[in-house]
């Protein structure tokens, strides 16, 4: 697995997305459903850092969930939970996961060292695979 901040470019470039590094006043990124990406670099402190807010937005893009500003929090909370799910499959699969806990990474920290993502963001995925697709890695 690419853990490179570039392989998370080259994906979103693969997906027909269009990527600018702008300043943003409250957020770090905007995936616009036109196939434009807005990234504020500037926030990003660490690869880990970067490479989480593309893996999300990246999310947005692989399951076609976008919303509108004003929409409903339920739609914007849908929207974000079907990113969320897509970017973890893609950049947390469940056997490149199974791999690095085989290879003794098994706390949230290092499996965020191992991804090179957040350790929030490993920990929420964790919770996806064995909350919500019922995966033992026990097994």
């Amino acid at each position: 697995m690419n853990t490179a901040v570039s392989a998370m470019y080259n994906d979103l470039h693969g997906l027909g997305v269009d990527i600018a590094d702008l300043k943003l006043k409250a957020n770090t990124a905007i995936a616009f459903m036109d196939n434009f990406l807005v990234i504020d670099r500037s926030r990003c402190r660490t690869a880990a850092k970067e490479r989480t807010v593309l893996a999300h937005e990246a999310g947005h893009y692989l399951s076609g969930a976008f919303y509108l500003a004003y929409s409903p929090y339920e739609i914007k909370e849908q929207a974000e939970n079907k990113a969320f799910a897509a970017s973890v499959e893609k950049y947390v699969p469940v056997e490149e996961l199974r791999r690095a806990m085989a290879n003794g990474f098994t706390e949230p920290w290092q499996l965020a060292d191992y991804f090179n993502l957040e350790e929030d963001y490993i920990k929420e995925a964790l919770h996806y695979w064995t909350e919500c697709r019922g995966v033992d890695f026990n097994q």
